[in-house]
C-alpha cells in the first residue's frame, strides 16, 4: 500500500473513534452514503463518456487521434481513483454501522 492509502485509512479510523453518540454515528453514516452515491454517479458518467469516445470513432462520427486516446486513458484513471476513494468510504461506513448497532444493542440490553 502507498503512504497516501495508509493515511486515508488512518483518517477513516480516527473519524470512527471520534464518534461519541448514536446521533453522530447516524449523521456520519448518512454523509458517507451521500459521498458514495456521488462517486457512483461520477463513475457512471465518466464510463459513459469513455464508452462514447470509443464508439464514435468506430462508427465514423469523429476521427481517432492522440488527444482522444489520452482522454480515454485519463477517464480510466479517474474511475480507478474513484474506486480507491470509495473503498475508504465503505470501510468507514462499515465500522460506523458496527458502532451504531452496538450502541443500539447496549441500549436495548439496559
Amino acid at each position: 500500500m502507498k503512504e497516501k492509502d495508509i493515511q486515508d485509512l488512518q483518517n477513516a479510523i480516527d473519524s470512527v473513534e471520534n464518534v461519541q453518540t448514536k446521533e453522530q454515528a447516524k449523521a456520519r453514516i448518512k454523509e458517507l452514503k451521500k459521498e458514495i452515491r456521488k462517486l457512483e454517479v461520477a463513475v457512471i458518467a465518466i464510463g459513459l463518456g469513455i464508452l462514447s469516445l470509443i464508439i464514435l470513432p468506430i462508427i465514423g462520427i469523429i476521427s481517432f487521434n492522440i488527444t482522444l486516446a489520452l482522454t480515454i486513458v485519463g477517464g480510466v484513471l479517474l474511475i480507478i481513483k474513484a474506486f480507491k476513494d470509495g473503498e475508504v468510504f465503505e470501510l468507514e461506513k462499515f465500522f460506523l454501522e458496527l458502532v451504531y448497532k452496538q450502541s443500539n444493542n447496549t441500549k436495548d440490553g439496559e
